[in-house]
């Protein structure tokens, strides 16, 4: 499920678009007040609207995301798994 929320959480809104499948961890781009992305078993998903649709990025598997003030999206998963994600412009 993904919802979205313009009163600080009072009331939530269902996305229109929502990620396919499951996501386990999720990271506002830096210097972004609407670009997110979300990461889980079956792949990465990069909102542009605040989370109201989502758009598949990578189909790697991940179970963690954080971004760092320089830009750059780290992701982890199983077995060491490391990847710096960007989406594309």
């Amino acid at each position: 499920a993904a919802a979205v929320t313009a009163d600080g959480g009072a009331a939530w809104t269902p996305a229109t678009q929502p990620p396919p499948a499951y996501r386990s961890g999720v990271a506002w781009l830096p210097y972004s007040h609407r670009a997110a992305l979300a990461v889980g078993p079956t792949g990465t998903d990069v909102t542009a609207d605040g989370g109201r649709t989502w758009r598949a990025l990578d189909p790697g598997s991940y179970d963690s995301v954080d971004c760092a003030p320089d830009g750059g999206c780290w992701a982890s998963g199983e077995k060491g798994r490391i990847a710096r994600l960007e989406p594309t412009r």
